[in-house]
């Protein structure tokens, strides 16, 4: 569009050079640095009124205003004005022709110059200066736009003389002939902007701004303002609205005379990012600047250079037409080990080696590369046609084999090996144990597979961290080979589960031995990572074709075997017997019955008392949970809470227990105490702080009558979160128990980070405090600490009158157990209260 513009402007206007405001023909120039009139205009009016001033001239002195400016000056009347300048003050324009007020845009005829358009102001004020300093006329041109069209307007000031104060001036105002058409300039467009630029001179032909001659509705729009409001004001403030700061080096360098160049120009307009590309020419001493939009154009080339900068594909473009390379990505360079500018000056003959070209289809091509340090690269090269500075280029994306080979082959081996320890993984071990079953039928070999599951395992985990039970799995599976044979398969089936596969067996007793040993040598790992732990292993053991004859069977059968081990005591090797199969689809039964037991009906509370052990006083009772069974009867708390643990269920039955043991403890008296134990999995899925909250808002019970009982698992288990969860009750003015305290892991940390309320010794311990010195001494011990730390002891599983004895003696504060009572139903409660609360009364 700018060298259409160029082409219309110079067809319509002469080529004058461009200085400063001015355009000037062959005069001569003063001291001030003003142009004198003669010679300079063509204008026979010029001529006349010059010989009118120069007439009226006296000796040493200007003409007389009155001669002048009242005299008959005839057709140059619409044409002139009168201008009076006095002191500092701004010249004042006494009066002014039609003509002259047409060209200015005035609608008055008295008015100061200040008020006048800047390049009006400007070039007036110039005149009148230089007009003053010489004594006599001088001329000053600016650009504007007369009738619709760029004229250059020609300002001639005569100094006057005048009896009264000030300096008086008559200025005459005459354009040129135009130079070209406004709608030349502004080209009807809405999407290129262009602008009219006439420079302002600074001194000596230096150019410090522009004002806007003319401007059409696009470029107004890249400035977010209207033609009206830009239409003659100064650039610079133009873009100072937008941002930025100064008018840029390329437009001031065009209007001081020097080389057009157009540049771009990028600037926020609100929350939007405009990039504009700048074109500047020269038409009839004004400068024309074309405004294109290349936001699309700028995002495009953004996109293209992230897609190659920063892709991680090895990419580079060399030119159709001449080979070389234009560009290249970082990581090309990385893997031919070039220095950029190095690439860069390569032929694409130095990257290829000579004869290994083979192409596999039209943009394909399978090709041997040469890296920098020398070595041979068999490579894919997919080719694409792309432009670069709108020159058709070539964009290659290489692919190394090299590198997709070691890639499949280690995206092979982790589909058959266990990342973490580099065992056999379940796909692989499957298909070893199908292979065994061919060599079965072949040749009548029995074989066995052994499941082993740490024990423990996760409480390492818990506490020490993932990193250490990595660690602690890379030690077993180091022990594991060393006690296997070679022909023997060890296999890791997820988590802390490990699996062998032992063909050939002799006799049962073989795998059995193999067993205990793995048993024996886990067990003795004592430390990982620096840190004492305790762990196991229990194992589960099947063969075929004894115990199943598939292999699906066979799974099910060691694992059976593995799970009666865990559930029978934990460190054991347990065969498959046929009894388990049975056992397991028992405890099936039983979860299918406990997911559709209803609750309310099913369900219910038994409370078993708690007495002060110095004063033989009720201090309260805790709920347990039973299960009526329509079929069974009575299920034991035993069979159905781990179940119910393993299924979820459990957090349903604790909300239900929750709120039904506190409905039934608001009826006993104030200074008695309901225990409720929650379970780790109430913890994990339910909101427990806002359980407790309803349960004691919907049944009045005072929170300091309520108590929950949790076990060490709850804190080993997401520790930080859980006990924020105790407080969180603590703060509800909850107490708060540990029962079984003693039989877990690292009960003393937990004590000192959460002060309980009440620990709960455990049954296991009373039941040999008589028998077993040991015994006593962790009762003892466990009594004193909590004496000394504030903490009231509750003894469980009280059975005999030794017992009994034996913990008053070592001042246990509370008591429980079937000495005094088994766990009642509730209608029996009312019973238990009345008859301590007699006793109570009797005594006093």
């Amino acid at each position: 569009m700018i060298a259409a513009l160029r082409d219309v402007f110079l067809q319509k206007a002469g080529a004058h050079p461009m200085v400063g405001l001015e355009q000037t023909g062959p005069d001569t120039v003063d001291a001030t640095g003003g142009h004198s009139v003669a010679a300079q205009t063509e204008s026979d009016d010029v001529r006349l009124i010059l010989r009118r001033w120069q007439s009226a001239c006296g000796t040493g002195r200007l003409p007389p205003y009155e001669e002048i400016a009242l005299g008959s000056i005839g057709r140059f009347s619409e044409e002139i004005a009168v201008v009076r300048r006095l002191g500092d003050e701004p010249p004042f324009l006494l009066r002014c022709g039609r003509r002259f007020r047409a060209i200015v845009g005035f609608a008055e005829s008295a008015r100061s110059l200040d008020e006048l358009p800047y390049a009006f102001n400007l070039a007036i004020a110039s005149a009148l200066d230089n007009a003053s300093s010489a004594g006599e006329p001088r001329l000053k041109v600016c650009h504007w736009v007369v009738d619709g069209k760029v004229s250059t307007i020609e300002i001639v000031a005569l100094p006057l003389s005048c009896r009264w104060p000030g300096e008086y001036f008559l200025l005459f105002l005459r354009p040129r002939a135009s130079q070209f058409e406004l709608g030349s300039l502004l080209i009807n467009s809405t999407q290129e902007g262009v602008i009219g630029l006439s420079p302002i001179d600074c001194g000596r032909g230096a150019i410090s701004d522009f004002y806007i001659l003319s401007i059409n509705e696009a470029a107004a729009g890249f400035f977010g303002a209207t033609v009206d409001s830009l239409q003659s004001t100064l650039l610079s403030d133009a873009l100072t609205q937008v941002g930025v700061p100064e008018v840029p080096q390329e437009l001031l360098r065009a209007g001081s005379g020097g080389r057009l160049s157009s540049f771009e120009l990028a600037y926020w307009l609100g929350q939007q990012r405009i990039a504009l590309k700048v074109g500047v020419d020269i038409a009839g001493g004004v400068l024309v600047v074309t405004l294109t939009d290349i936001r699309d154009l700028k995002a495009r080339e953004t996109l293209f250079r992230s897609l190659f900068d920063d892709n991680p594909v090895p990419m580079f473009v060399r030119s159709q037409s001449t080979g070389n390379f234009l560009n290249v990505n970082e990581a090309a360079l990385r893997l031919y080990g070039y220095s950029r500018s190095d690439f860069l000056d390569r032929s694409l003959a130095e990257i290829r080696v000579d004869g290994t070209t083979r192409e596999s289809d039209g943009r394909e091509m399978v090709l041997r590369h040469r890296t920098a340090d020398g070595r041979e690269l068999d490579v894919i090269e997919y080719t694409s046609e792309t432009l670069v500075d709108h020159q058709v280029a070539i964009l290659s994306t290489i692919v190394d084999m090299t590198e997709r080979k070691r890639a499949e082959a280690h995206i092979t081996y982790l589909a058959h090996h266990d990342p973490l320890t580099g065992l056999a993984n379940r796909t692989v071990f499957t298909r070893e144990l199908e292979r065994a079953v061919v060599s079965l039928k072949q040749d009548g070999r029995r074989f066995g597979v052994v499941l082993i599951d740490l024990d423990n395992f996760k409480t390492v985990n818990d506490t020490l961290g993932h990193a250490a039970g990595d660690a602690l799995l890379i030690e077993v599976t180091a022990r594991l080979k060393e006690l296997v044979r070679k022909t023997d398969v060890v296999a890791r089936l997820g988590g802390d589960e490990f699996a062998i596969l032992v063909p050939a067996v002799e006799c049962r007793s073989d795998i059995e031995e193999l067993g205990q040993r793995v048993i024996r040598d886990l067990t003795a790992i004592r430390k990982v990572d620096g840190a004492e732990i305790v762990i196991g292993a229990s194992i589960g053991a099947a063969l075929v074709p004894d115990d199943a004859t598939d292999i699906d069977s066979l799974l099910k059968c060691a694992d059976l075997a593995l799970y009666r081990a865990k559930q029978s005591d934990k460190g054991t090797f347990r065969w498959f017997e046929a009894g388990m199969d049975m056992r397991q689809r028992e405890r099936r039964a039983l979860e299918i019955e406990l997911r559709g037991a209803e609750i309310d009906r099913e369900f219910e509370l038994h409370y078993q008392p708690i007495i002060r052990t110095q004063t033989g006083k009720l201090r309260g009772f805790e709920a347990l949970l039973r299960w009526h069974n329509p079929r069974r009867g009575m299920v034991s708390p035993a069979d159905f809470i781990p179940i119910a643990e393993e299924t979820g269920m459990l957090d349903e039955l604790g909300r239900w227990a929750l709120a039904a043991a506190c409905r039934e403890a608001a009826t006993w008296p104030r200074e008695l105490v309901l225990s409720v134990n929650v379970s780790p999995v109430q913890f994990r899925k339910g909101d427990l702080v806002g359980t407790v909250g309803l349960a004691l808002a919907g049944s009045g019970l005072e929170p300091h009558q309520l108590e929950i009982e949790i076990t060490e698992s709850v804190l080993l288990s997401a520790s930080s979160t859980n006990l924020a969860i105790l407080k969180q009750l603590r703060s509800l003015g909850v107490r708060i128990a540990l029962d079984d305290f003693g039989t877990g892991y690292s009960s003393l940390s937990y004590l000192r980070q959460f002060p309980f309320n009440r620990l709960k010794i455990d049954r296991s311990f009373v039941r040999e405090i008589g028998r077993c010195p040991e015994s006593l001494a962790i009762v003892r011990a466990v009594i004193g600490l909590g004496a000394s730390l504030g903490i009231d002891t509750t003894a469980e599983g009280v059975e005999t009158v030794a017992q009994l004895e034996a913990l008053r003696a070592e001042k246990c504060s509370e008591l429980q157990g079937f000495l005094f009572s088994p766990p009642v139903a509730s209608e029996s409660v009312a019973d238990i209260i009345g008859a301590y609360f007699e006793e109570t009364s009797r005594l006093a």
